[in-house]
C-alpha cells in the first residue's frame, strides 16, 4: 500500500529569480562513480518506489538496517525517492547514483532532528554522484521582498543596532534581511514559529566518515554538520541552496578534530564554512543526553580549494565558541556573491564570544568578490551557554581569547565597509585584547558606489551582543579599525577607497605593541 507525502505548508515552496545561483560548474565537482565492491542492498528490493510524493522511508531504512556492519552499499538508483529521516549505521556506504536522489518529505512529522544522519557510527561513506534534495523552502515563510538582482547603489550601516533586522529600512543590513525566508515570526505578524528539522546531513559522534561526489540541495536548515566527530573527509561536493532560506549554513564543523575539506562548492544563505565549539547543540529541538551536553574543542581543521557564495560570512569561526578552537587552516579559496545584492557580509570572520580560546589560525591565498568586509576579528563575552561549574565560571566569565592569527595573500574586489579587529572593554574597565595578528599582502578595492556615513563620536563596545561586522556602525577609517589589541601587524596592506572617500585608511584605539 502506497503512503503519500502530505506537505505541512504546501504554499511555502515558491522560488524567485535570484534565489539560486545558476552557474555552478557541476561537471568540475561531480562525476559518474562505480558502485563499490561488496554486498549491495538495493532500496528497490525493499519496496522503495521512485514515484513523486510516495513515501519510501520504511523501505530505505530497512535497507540501511540490513546493511549495518556488513561493509556493504545501500544503493539509491533509478529516480527520485521521497523519504523522512534516515539513519546510516557503521560500515555502510550510502550510494546515491548520478541522476537519482533522496528527496525530503514536506511534512514536519517525517523528521527526527535531521534528514540523513549517522550518530555514534564508524566507517560511513556517502557518495555516488547523486543528490540529497531537502525541500527547505517548504519549512520557512515567504520573504517580505523578492531577491535584489540589481545593485543597491549605496552602502549604509545602522549607526546603532536597535533590532536584529538592522533598522532603519534603508540600511544595507535591512535590505538583505527583508529578503530572507524565516521559520520564525521575525516581523511580529502573529505567525507560529515552524519547528523545522535542524540538519540536512548530520554526522554526530562518529569516526572515519567520507562524504564525496555528492550534491546537497535546498537545505532544511544547516546543510552538513560535522558534530563531535573525528577523522572526517569531505571532497568533491556541491551545496546548492536557496540563498534566502535562513540558517542554511554550508559546512559546520562543531567540536570536531582531524577534518579535511577539499574541492567543494557552497552556495547558500548563511555562513559557508563554519567552525564552532559550543557547550551544547545549536538548536532547541535537538534531543541530547545529559551526559552528552559537553561538546569539547575543535582542532586540526583543514580547508582547501573551496568556492563559497554566501549572503553572510564565507569563512567563519564562531559564534558558538565555548570550548577551544585551534590549528585551523584555510587556503586557496574563493569567496563571492556575484549576482544578488547587497554584497556578502564578510569574507573572513573569527569570533570568540562564549569563552573559547581561539589560536593558531592560518588563512592564505583567498580571493573575494562583492564581499562587504574582507576581515572581521572579534572578541567579546556574550557567554551564551553559561558555565559547567563555579571553577569554570571563574575561568570563563571574563571571556576567552583570540591569538596567533595569520591572514595572507588576499585579493578583494567590491569591498564596501571597514575591516575590523576589536576586543572589548567592559563596564568595570576590564579589557579583553586580541593578540598577535599578522595580515600580510592584502589588496582590496572598494565598490565605487555611494557611501552614506554616520560615524559616531565613540564606536560602540560590543561586550555581550552577537558579534557581526555590520552591527557596529560606521568606522572612522575606510581600511582597518583596530581596537583593544596587542601586537597586530599589517604588512603590505593596500586598500583603494571609493572616489568620494573622506576617511583615513587606518584608525586605532587602545592598541599595544
Amino acid at each position: 500500500m502506497k503512503v503519500y507525502d502530505t506537505p505541512s505548508f504546501p504554499d511555502n515552496g515558491i522560488i524567485y529569480e535570484g534565489d539560486y545561483y545558476t552557474d555552478i560548474p557541476y561537471h568540475l565537482y561531480i562525476s559518474e562513480e562505480q558502485v563499490p565492491e561488496g554486498p549491495v542492498f538495493d532500496i528497490r528490493d525493499y519496496g522503495a518506489v521512485p514515484e513523486a510524493g510516495v513515501l519510501s522511508t520504511e523501505a530505505i531504512q530497512k535497507a540501511l538496517d540490513d546493511a549495518a556492519g556488513k561493509g556493504g552499499t545501500v544503493l539509491v538508483q533509478g529516480g527520485a525517492y521521497t523519504t523522512g529521516t534516515l539513519s546510516i549505521h557503521s560500515d555502510t556506504t550510502l550510494f546515491i547514483a548520478s541522476g537519482s536522489s533522496l528527496n525530503a518529505s514536506k511534512n514536519l512529522k517525517a523528521f527526527s532532528d535531521a534528514f540523513i544522519k549517522a550518530v555514534n557510527e564508524r566507517n560511513v561513506t556517502i557518495c555516488g554522484g547523486g543528490r540529497i534534495n531537502a525541500n527547505g523552502e517548504y519549512f520557512v515563510y515567504l520573504p517580505h521582498e523578492r531577491p535584489l538582482v540589481q545593485p543597491l547603489g549605496y552602502t549604509k550601516l545602522p549607526p546603532v543596532l536597535n533590532d536584529p533586522m538592522g533598522s532603519p529600512s534603508d540600511t544595507s543590513r535591512f535590505k538583505y534581511r527583508e529578503r530572507i525566508r524565516y521559520a520564525e515570526d521575525k516581523w511580529n505578524e502573529g505567525k507560529t514559529n515552524i519547528p523545522r528539522p535542524m540538519y540536512t546531513v548530520w554526522i554526530r559522534g562518529s569516526e572515519n566518515v567520507s562524504i564525496h561526489n555528492i550534491i546537497i540541495r535546498d537545505s532544511l536548515d544547516w546543510s552538513l554538520s560535522i558534530d563531535k566527530s573525528e577523522h572526517i573527509s569531505i571532497e568533491d561536493m556541491i551545496i546548492d541552496n536557496n540563498r534566502h532560506v535562513a540558517n542554511t549554513d554550508g559546512i559546520d564543523i562543531m567540536s570536531s578534530k582531524h577534518v579535511k575539506v577539499r574541492h567543494v562548492f557552497v552556495s547558500t544563505a548563511d555562513d559557508g564554512l563554519c567552525v564552532k565549539a559550543p557547550m551544547v547543540q545549536g538548536h532547541d529541538s535537538i534531543n541530547v543526553e545529559a551526559s552528552d551536553m559537553e561538546m569539547g574543542g575543535a582542532e586540526d581543521i583543514e580547508i582547501e580549494d573551496a568556492t563559497v557564495i554566501s549572503v553572510m560570512n564565507a569563512f567563519k569561526i564562531g559564534t558558538e565558541t565555548y570550548f577551544d578552537i585551534k590549528n585551523v587552516r584555510c587556503r586557496n579559496c574563493t569567496f563571492m556573491l556575484p549576482d544578488i545584492f547587497p554584497g556578502g557580509v564578510s569574507g573572513i570572520s573569527i569570533e570568540s564570544a562564549d569563552g573559547s580560546n581561539i589560536s593558531d589560525i592560518h588563512l592564505e591565498n583567498i580571493t573575494m568578490k562583492n564581499i562587504a568586509v574582507p576581515v572581521f576579528i572579534s572578541l567579546c563575552k556574550r557567554n551564551k551557554f553559561g558555565y559547567l561549574s563555579e571553577e569554570d565560571r571563574k575561568e570563563k566569565e571574563k571571556g576567552g581569547s583570540v591569538r596567533n592569527i595569520t591572514i595572507e595573500n588576499v585579493k578583494a574586489e567590491g569591498m564596501e565597509s571597514t575591516c575590523i579587529i576589536t576586543g572589548f572593554k567592559d563596564e568595570d574597565g576590564y579589557v579583553g585584547r586580541i593578540e598577535d595578528v599578522k595580515i600580510r599582502n592584502l589588496e582590496a578595492v572598494y565598490l565605487d558606489n555611494e557611501e552614506r556615513l554616520d560615524v559616531l563620536p565613540q564606536i560602540r563596545e560590543n561586550v555581550r551582543d552577537y558579534p557581526e561586522s555590520n552591527a557596529l556602525g560606521d568606522m572612522p577609517s575606510y581600511g582597518f579599525y583596530i581596537r583593544h589589541t596587542k601586537n597586530v601587524c599589517l604588512d603590505n596592506v593596500q586598500i583603494k577607497p571609493r572616489s568620494m572617500n573622506t576617511r583615513p585608511m587606518l584608525a586605532t584605539d587602545d592598541t599595544e605593541e
